[in-house]
C-alpha cells in the first residue's frame, strides 16, 4: 500500500526515516531524478534538521522506539518544516512488547494526522497515517477579500 501511495504522489524528493530504504528501489529506478535520503541512525532529530524540504517523508519503525515526547517533536518537525506530505506507519495500542512508547489513534490525530489504513490483527494493529499540507485545513468561505472590508458597515460599530 505504501508503494502505491508513493507512486501516486510522484514525489521529486523523498525522506525515509527508520524504514527499510530498499522499499523505494523500484520507484527510484523509474524516477532517477528523485532526490532520496534515508535516515536510520539513532540521532534522528539532528539529522532531520540538516535536511532540506522534501515532497514526501515516510516514517516507519521509529515512533514506538522513541520517547513519546521526542517522537511527537519528530512528527511536528517533519509536518511543519521538512515535508509537504508525511506518511507514518505506527503500531497502535499497548499490546506491543519492547516498545518505548505506545501510541493511540488520538495521539496522532492531535498531531494533525489522518488515518488512511490499518494492517495486522485486532490485538496488534499497525496503522498508516498521513498529513498533507495542501488539504490539512480547507480554506473557509468567510476567509476571502469579499468579507474583510465592508465600508458600508463602518458607522455601525459601537466603538
Amino acid at each position: 500500500m505504501v508503494q502505491r501511495l508513493v507512486v501516486r504522489a510522484a514525489p521529486a524528493s523523498v525522506l525515509a526515516v527508520g524504514t527499510d530504504c530498499a522499499m523505494f528501489d523500484a520507484y527510484l529506478a523509474d524516477h532517477p531524478q528523485c532526490r532520496f535520503e534515508c535516515i536510520r541512525d539513532s540521532d534522528i532529530i539532528a539529522r532531520i534538521d540538516e535536511c532540506a524540504m522534501v515532497d514526501l517523508a515516510l516514517v516507519s519503525g521509529v515512533l514506538e522506539r522513541l520517547d513519546k515526547q521526542v517522537a511527537g517533536m519528530l512528527v511536528a518537525r517533519l509536518r511543519d518544516l521538512h515535508a509537504r506530505h508525511v506518511l507514518i506507519a505506527v503500531p497502535i495500542g499497548p499490546h506491543w512488547s519492547g516498545h518505548r512508547s505506545h501510541w493511540e489513534p488520538t495521539d496522532l490525530i492531535a498531531l494533525g494526522m489522518v488515518r488512511i489504513g490499518r494492517f495486522g490483527s485486532a490485538e496488534r494493529p499497525l496503522h498508516l497515517y498521513t498529513y498533507d499540507l495542501h488539504d490539512y485545513k480547507p480554506t473557509p468561505d468567510w476567509l476571502n477579500a469579499r468579507h474583510w472590508a465592508n465600508p458600508e458597515l463602518f458607522d455601525k460599530f459601537w466603538w
